[in-house]
């Protein structure tokens, strides 16, 4: 074997096999990085329903079967969701008290936790302090029992129309308040005018227009989508990252009949579902909140207003649903 002394032997042959060996370690670490490429980034939600039993009541038979199919859709679902109950609407319907009743125990018997939206989706803006307390405690006094009853907390309050008061120093007594009552405030970040498309909905359904509901639900899943990019992108602009979200929903037939498409849609763009408290341990929720004003929003546009930054406009729902929905 002839030996070549170092720097010698066949010219370019040396610098090709080193070029060869990085070739193929660099087609390696594409295989194995390829999948990855295509892997959504883990992103998580905890999704909750305000307005139990129901936005509009009408009558229990009604007010029963969408509970029952909102229930069934979220537990298929396996989404550890928490619904937000408006203790007045249980008035608002026909019926025997325990029937009305039952409407909140479905959630309950599936093992969803409930939560109090006060008495009569009470306006914080324009509700003294000791109205607002009495409202709590209304609702509190009806679903407590039935907590109990079946060995689940009730631990959360969502304000209504997301209007935390009319000054810092009534929001803060209030939310004072709720800490002695064993109660947290349920923030939200993926906000939306859901409640328009949900009404259009309801009207093509008490009129037997299945085309034009049909039309509303696809367009309603467009719309949701929007509002999550919009969120996410709001979410890296504020934080750098995109925290645990919270999305605010309805009790509905429009969630009733499309959360199928709509956790699907969610769970396409990366996200798991999880309990409201594991969200809420994300050190966002930490974050201050001085935002004092007539119109509820949602806490990423808080903490935006008040770091100084602006949140941006958040996506409308198109002027033909606007019109099908009679505003």
């Amino acid at each position: 074997m002839t030996h070549h002394p170092c720097g010698t032997g066949t010219p370019g042959l040396g610098r090709f096999r080193r070029i060869r060996r990085l070739g193929l370690t660099l087609a390696a670490l594409l295989i194995i990085l390829s999948p990855l490429a295509a892997v959504v980034p883990e992103r998580a939600v905890a999704v909750t329903f305000d307005d139990l039993p129901a936005v509009r009541m009408r009558h229990l038979s009604n007010a029963m079967s969408l509970t029952e199919t909102l229930v069934g859709r979220i537990t298929a679902l396996g989404i550890p969701a928490v619904g937000f109950v408006t203790g007045g609407k249980l008035a608002e319907v026909d019926g025997q008290e325990e029937l009305r009743a039952g409407l909140l125990d479905t959630w309950l018997a599936h093992g969803l936790e409930l939560g109090n939206h006060t008495w009569s989706h009470a306006w914080f803006w324009r509700t003294p302090l000791d109205s607002m307390m009495a409202e709590v405690r209304r609702t509190d006094a009806l679903v407590q029992p039935l907590c109990e009853g079946r060995g689940l907390p009730l631990r959360w309050f969502r304000h209504p129309m997301l209007n935390t008061g009319p000054d810092r120093a009534t929001k803060a007594a209030f939310e004072d308040f709720l800490a002695e009552q064993g109660c947290r405030v349920a923030p939200v970040t993926f906000d939306s005018d859901e409640y328009i498309h949900a009404r259009a909905y309801d009207l093509a359904r008490e009129s037997g227009d299945t085309r034009l509901q049909q039309r509303i639900a696809a367009d309603y899943l467009r719309y949701m989508a929007e509002i999550v990019a919009h969120f996410e992108e709001l979410s890296r602009r504020l934080l750098g990252r995109e925290p645990a979200q919270v999305l605010l929903l309805h009790a509905n037939w429009l969630n009733a009949e499309h959360l199928d498409e709509l956790a699907g849609m969610l769970q396409e763009r990366g996200y798991r579902f999880v309990p409201l408290e594991e969200a809420l341990a994300d050190p966002a929720y930490g974050l201050p909140d001085e935002y004092i004003g007539a119109r509820g929003m949602s806490w990423l546009e808080r903490w935006a207003l008040t770091q100084g930054l602006d949140p941006g406009a958040m996506p409308e729902a198109p002027r033909w649903v606007r019109r099908a929905a009679g505003l």
